[in-house]
């Protein structure tokens, strides 16, 4: 890596939640380089997702979630009582599982934010509709159908639209929950491709269920059981020489 991908983006300290009473993370302690993917493994009910979740706020529109520690994202406390949580999206994305395009057009999916930001220029709306959707490796097959419904499209393309949405709005860093879960492979495939594109230009964090996914497109892998961060290093290191005996458990499909 070089020092520009070195430069840290987010970094997290003592990250403990809590649903009600429930403690569901214990205190992670972790940094995300500018740029490049870092995959967030780990069995179901590990605690990968509830702190992907954090790191944009998304828990505070859940009832009875207490989230403590530090997040520091860019120089500023994620979670300050001044921080504007729209704005703080705007900079960290969210890609989820399920495709989630809106029921209207391919272009006004895209710009969905940017109309939300007051921005009415229909030559900016229009660059931004044919960057987000090439950068999300989607243009050349919807170029000509952007006044369609996005509902009509495939599982993989709504998936890349619902990336390209993110992508319109200029983020620094993008959080894919499992993103393709839901899809089949040759479309997973497709989102690969692009996230391993954008990797050069994104800070990326990626919660996967797929340790050949894992081992295939991330940069560094963190490692997460039952609430705690067990080991988190060079993707390579992870997968061929990992330090812990329970991440060598999981990678070697023993448990999980």
């Amino acid at each position: 890596m070089t020092d520009k991908q070195e430069k840290t983006i987010l970094s997290t300290r003592d990250v403990r939640l809590w649903y009600g009473q429930k403690e569901a993370l214990h205190g992670i302690d972790l940094d995300f380089p500018n740029k490049g993917i870092t995959a967030l493994i780990g069995p179901s009910g590990s605690g990968k997702t509830t702190y992907l979740r954090a790191l944009n706020r998304m828990h505070d529109l859940e009832d009875g979630v207490t989230v403590t520690g530090s997040f520091n994202f860019n120089g500023t406390d994620i979670y300050a009582p001044t921080t504007d949580t729209v704005d703080l999206r705007k900079q960290i994305g969210m890609v989820f599982q399920q495709p989630n395009p809106f029921p209207f057009s391919i272009y006004e999916n895209v710009i969905f934010g940017l109309r939300l930001d007051g921005v009415k220029d229909k030559a900016i709306l229009d660059e931004a509709v044919e960057r987000s959707l090439k950068q999300a490796s989607v243009w050349d097959e919807v170029k000509d159908d952007l006044h369609k419904s996005a509902l009509g499209l495939s599982g993989g393309q709504q998936q890349r639209v619902s990336i390209a949405r993110v992508l319109a709005m200029s983020p620094d860093l993008l959080l894919l929950d499992e993103p393709t879960s839901a899809l089949d492979p040759i479309s997973s495939r497709n989102i690969e491709e692009t996230l391993l594109k954008l990797r050069e230009d994104y800070a990326m964090i990626i919660v996967t269920h797929s340790m050949s996914q894992a081992s295939r497109i991330s940069d560094r892998t963190a490692f997460f059981l039952s609430g705690d961060l067990i080991e988190v290093d060079q993707t390579k290191h992870i997968f061929l020489n990992p330090q812990k005996q329970e991440t060598q458990d999981y990678v070697s499909g023993r448990f999980g």
